[in-house]
């Protein structure tokens, strides 16, 4: 089964993964780490990579993490390894509940593209919707 990870500033991913748990319950492929503000680089890359081997069964990690250019990305980057660890970047709810719902044995680089789909597909500008129920 394919793993994710949430790699996120200060807290965010600790909460994603508890909103995600009390939507649905216990996620067992769904991991997280939060880099601290007064994180040493160094202290996180090393954290970081230990994490990804750690869940890593191999069936590849999908790292999600909050914004391109950001520090966990920049972190993360150094892992990324075609068809074992990809990272995709604006990680949102939705992201993480299509991680949870993919399929056993699809490959690496198509769960990357349905999570990136699913994330662009659930933003709204509400004024929008409500100019086409008029």
């Amino acid at each position: 089964m394919i793993q994710s990870l949430i790699v996120t500033h200060g807290t965010i991913a600790k909460s994603l993964v508890e909103a995600t748990q009390q939507i649905i319950g216990s996620c067992q492929h769904i991991s997280y780490y939060c880099v601290g503000w007064d994180d040493e680089i160094q202290t996180v890359q090393e954290a970081l990579g230990q994490k990804i081997q750690d869940i890593d069964d191999g069936d590849g990690v999908l790292i999600l993490t909050d914004m391109f250019g950001g520090t966990p990305t920049n972190i993360s980057l150094n892992y990324h390894k075609p068809n074992k660890v990809e990272i995709i970047t604006g990680v949102n709810l939705p992201m993480i509940m299509k991680a949870i719902t993919l399929p056993s044995g699809i490959e690496l680089s198509e769960a990357a593209r349905q999570l990136k789909d699913q994330a662009q597909k659930s933003i709204y500008i509400a004024s929008e919707l409500a100019g086409s129920r008029s």
